[in-house]
């Protein structure tokens, strides 16, 4: 009995002693970011900070430092060491010792930090945009040599709070092909060019979230405190896939990160914020206030991305948001990275050339924060214009050197008059200013450059950086689209098309065959259906057309007004008019967002259409969109059969398709099939390809099917 008892009480012992050294191991803890690895802003006051027991005293030895630093932990459990640091340098150890337990952090380098931040375009790795392959092979040579061993990286996770964090998850990384290519590419391709032109470490701090608002990002308080931007206050931008609660992702995301000391930040945002782009330019500065005074630093260094041409959903939204980004630059100690020359495909909103954007990045942060004023950091910024007779003068800042123009010809420049109406201008280049006009215009009032949503550069600086688009006007811009809408009416059992926008007091004015103007047709009721050609339409508003003429291709069809059967049904996000959609004569672009398209979300196309009776059928065409950007793929195959009695269908046609490789940009595929019979009954059936292909950034997921017109002829 005595040995059983010194047995439980040896065993209670040893259990207690490991009780209390997992609480003593517990009893320091240090944020995240205090890890192997990491990189401390160089010659600066810093923050070793973490909790621990009150009252434990905490001693911080760091390699560096001639004597420990001994700090107390104070009645909530957080103790904070400020330590200076030397120039750049490493590596360094330190020792973090409280009452039981000490903490060793190896492999510590002294250099530059910066904060990388923003929606996709930041937070996108190089695998995701496709890999190593975009870009020459040095590149990842260079990487495998290890010749940027000293930039270092870290990734907040995602995470959002409606209340400020103290802690975020994440470690610190040094540098080779596989951490690389997981990484941010637009931060590494900054940091590994500042690292290289400064002789310097860098510690990048990616904290980015695909999809996000900008209002997500700023302080809930910094919002509330302007009146200008209540509309996020009630507003949300989010989806199922991304947060838009103003402030959620500054709690959980950026709080962290305050401790820890940085010299400044680079951020790629504004796609997600393009329909609120009148507060952007207010909302912008508020965040990036409102960082610096949370970082306690009122000029830290600010340096984004203005974002690059794409085909958004409205007309002018891009140029909008562009315009916002640039009036952000009246704010202190920021920059802009012009991408208007390296958007690539503007059906894909994330251009796969990161190199150039954080090059240029960094070529802000070297002539701005490290006084490197031989460096060439911006293209041509619009300052003013003056009025010449029948032309426009045009002066720019950083242009000291020259101006140069990559196509005279279709230089993207046009000018207006008190009408409003612009023409395609000539440019002439006198010096560091340039000179606009126009044989239609002889008494100009504005001028514009490359400003609609996919206009790309053709203006530089002589050193090879584009300049970004502007305008000279501040007048009302139509930017709201107009809507085709089929329409069937069960009585006549006659389908007509409706002209809708949600353009305030405006009119539509429209043409078939040629572009509108004042004297055009006023839309006011329906379009008769059966008629091929071009529709054109604009909308008009006291007296001024809208810049965006919008155009649909219109095709006779045997079969149109008849409602195909559907065995599945068509997405709710892509309706494309219904169930008449696919037989109302409208053509689709090659814009998955145009309206015109139904999609099927790993569903298969299976549709019967009843013409009613036999009629001489000589071919029958269907139209299938490929976008794989958006996950769009063509289907795997096309079966089209006909019947004369809906009981025996023939096989007329098969077709089929592979989606081993990737289609680039956005591509529409005919598939014809030739009869030439007495039919009554057609049956469509196009496979989904199921889910993305292994090549594609979102593999394994359902894959998208667009269909649009299922012509007769």
């Amino acid at each position: 009995m005595d040995k059983i008892n010194r047995f439980l009480v040896t065993g209670l012992l040893v259990y207690s002693g490991i009780f209390l050294l997992q609480s003593a191991q517990a009893a320091i803890r240090l944020p995240s970011l205090i890890g192997n690895n990491m990189v401390l802003q160089q010659k600066t006051e810093i923050l070793v900070w973490g909790w621990a027991d009150t009252g434990e005293i905490v001693s911080v030895n760091a390699g560096w430092f001639p004597s420990p630093v001994t700090v107390t932990t104070s009645a909530d459990g957080t103790w904070k060491a400020v330590l200076r640091t030397p120039k750049a340098g490493g590596p360094y150890n330190m020792s973090i010792t409280g009452r039981d337990y000490s903490i060793t952090i190896k492999n510590i380098m002294i250099g530059e930090v910066w904060v990388c931040s923003g929606q996709s375009n930041m937070e996108f790795t190089m695998r995701g945009l496709g890999g190593w392959a975009n870009y020459p092979a040095e590149v990842k040579q260079e990487v495998a040599q290890e010749n940027y061993n000293n930039v270092r990286l870290f990734t907040v996770q995602r995470d959002t709070s409606a209340k400020p964090l103290s802690f975020c998850k994440g470690n610190w990384l040094t540098p080779d092909t596989n951490t690389v290519n997981d990484f941010s590419a637009t931060a590494w391709f900054f940091g590994a060019y500042l690292s290289k032109k400064l002789g310097v470490p860098v510690g990048l701090i990616s904290a980015a979230w695909g999809g996000t608002p900008a209002e997500v990002w700023a302080p809930l308080a910094s919002i509330e405190a302007e009146p200008d931007l209540g509309y996020y206050l009630k507003s949300n931008n989010g989806s199922q896939w991304w947060p838009g609660t103003a402030g959620v992702l500054f709690n959980a995301m950026i709080h962290p990160l305050l401790n820890y000391t940085v010299k400044g930040a680079i951020w790629y945002q504004g796609e997600s914020n393009v329909k609120d782009a009148k507060l952007y330019t207010k909302l912008f500065q508020t965040m990036i206030s409102a960082w610096r005074e949370a970082w306690g630093k009122s000029d830290m260094p600010f340096y984004f991305v203005q974002i690059a041409p794409f085909e958004y959903e409205e007309p002018f939204n891009g140029a909008l948001l562009r315009e916002a980004q640039l009036k952000s630059l009246l704010l202190s100690n920021t920059g802009m990275a012009v991408t208007m020359d390296i958007a690539g495909d503007v059906t894909d909103i994330h251009p796969k050339n990161k190199l150039d954007v954080g090059k240029r990045l960094a070529l802000w942060a070297l002539n701005k924060t490290y006084g490197q004023e031989t460096v060439s950091f911006s293209g041509p910024v619009y300052k003013e214009m003056k009025i010449e007779g029948s032309s426009i003068r045009i002066a720019f800042q950083y242009a000291d050197d020259g101006l140069k123009l990559s196509d005279p010809k279709e230089n993207n420049f046009s000018v207006a008059g008190s009408d409003h109406v612009f023409y395609p201008a000539t440019v002439r280049i006198t010096g560091s200013e340039i000179v606009v006009s126009s044989p239609e215009v002889k008494q100009p009032q504005a001028v514009r450059y490359a400003f609609t949503n996919t206009t790309t550069a053709t203006l530089f600086g002589m050193a090879g950086l584009p300049a970004s688009s502007f305008r000279t006007d501040h007048w009302d811009i139509i930017k709201e689209t107009i809507v085709l809408a089929s329409a069937f009416d069960p009585f006549t059992k006659a389908l007509s098309y409706e002209l809708r926008t949600q353009a305030r007091e405006s009119d539509i004015l429209y043409q078939f065959n040629r572009k509108p103007d004042k004297n055009s047709p006023r839309y006011l009721s329906p379009i008769p259906a059966g008629k091929s050609g071009t529709l054109f339409a604009v909308v008009s508003r006291e007296g001024y057309l809208s810049e965006m003429v919008h155009q649909w291709r219109i095709m006779a069809n045997k079969a149109i007004g008849v409602a195909p059967v559907y065995k599945n049904t068509f997405s709710e996000r892509y309706p494309a008019g219904g169930n008449y959609g696919l037989t109302d004569g409208i053509m689709g672009t090659a814009r998955f967002q145009d309206g015109s398209w139904q999609g099927f979300e790993g569903s298969d196309l299976d549709v019967v259409i009843d013409l009613g009776k036999e009629i001489p059928v000589g071919i029958i065409k269907s139209n299938f969109l490929s976008a794989n950007s958006d996950w769009i793929f063509l289907p795997a195959n096309v079966t089209v059969q006909v019947s004369s009695d809906g009981a025996t269908y023939t096989t007329v046609g098969k077709k089929q398709f592979s989606s081993d490789k990737e289609v680039k940009g956005s591509l529409i595929q005919s598939v014809s099939v030739i009869v030439k019979s007495k039919i009554r009954f057609i049956k469509l059936v196009a496979a989904n390809q199921g889910t993305c292909p292994a090549w594609h950034p979102g593999a394994g997921n359902k894959a998208w099917l667009f269909v649009d017109e299922i012509t007769v002829e």
